[in-house]
């Protein structure tokens, strides 16, 4: 985890900060103030359109297209851009037939960069009819990196659980959080995430460690989670669930925290 993400600090220094072993390229006076949210990777020739991180993030605002998610299903289950949906899991053909128009907006991503999953999707749409399709290149890596959490389904969060290393924040309130909840999560509530990475909440772990937020409601969640993510943990998500709904699946013995895990903490 902590080689991927300075695989991506690296790629985006080169993108935005240019290589110190080559000669510096002309700028067009037009780009001296882009930002990197405003960057692409220009690859051409391609046939669909790519957008920028502040382009993603007004069409994601809008709500007036489908944001598909070209990775395989399990990747897709472990964490994904929140609102997306699996082609893998889906299908495309299924996708397609509850578009409104064949003009629909639709914007496709992958897992980053040099992934060519997304190209392949897009180029697909077309040939099946559907014009109005644009590509997210920068994908779900580079997403992370600038600062968006992700979201995780139930059944990727199984599979985090019965893994190792990942970080599991309980986003409820204290009392709730003290009556039981999953072993070892801490708690941290929202607009607090800057005193967790002061405190052995989140102060020392690394900073590429998977981290899962869980609540009762996914937007509980993803209010913390995003502080997260904001704090420079890039590896966050948030469950698209309830805690309820997790107790229910009944993959994990629910536990009171120690007095430890309160010491210190109001609310």
């Amino acid at each position: 985890m902590r080689m991927q993400y300075l695989a991506v600090m690296t790629l985006l220094a080169g993108m935005f900060l240019g290589s110190p072993c080559a000669a510096a390229p002309a700028v067009a006076p037009s780009k001296a103030k882009q930002s990197v949210f405003q960057a692409t990777l220009e690859t051409q020739p391609e046939p669909t359109r790519e957008l920028s991180t502040e382009e993603f993030n007004a069409f994601l605002a809008g709500k007036s297209g489908f944001v598909l998610d070209a990775r395989p299903k399990l990747e897709f289950e472990l964490a994904h851009i929140p609102g997306s949906i699996s082609i893998d899991e889906t299908g495309l053909l299924r996708i397609v037939q509850t578009l409104p128009t064949p003009t629909t907006a639709i914007v496709i991503y992958s897992d980053g960069p040099f992934s060519d999953l997304a190209k392949l999707r897009a180029r697909e749409l077309l040939g099946m009819g559907y014009p109005n399709v644009s590509r997210y290149q920068l994908g779900l890596a580079v997403w992370r990196a600038l600062g968006n959490t992700a979201e995780t389904s139930l059944e990727g969060f199984r599979r985090i659980f019965h893994g190792s290393g990942a970080v599991f924040i309980d986003a409820r309130s204290r009392a709730q959080y003290a009556a039981g909840t999953i072993p070892a999560a801490e708690t941290v509530l929202p607009g607090e995430v800057g005193h967790a990475t002061n405190d052995r909440r989140l102060q020392y772990i690394d900073h590429a460690t998977r981290i899962v937020v869980f609540g009762n409601s996914a937007l509980e969640a993803r209010t913390v989670a995003e502080e997260i993510a904001r704090n420079a943990y890039p590896n966050s998500s948030f469950l698209n669930g309830t805690y309820q709904e997790l107790k229910r699946a009944k993959f994990f013995s629910e536990r009171k925290p120690s007095a430890s895990n309160l010491d210190g903490l109001t609310r």
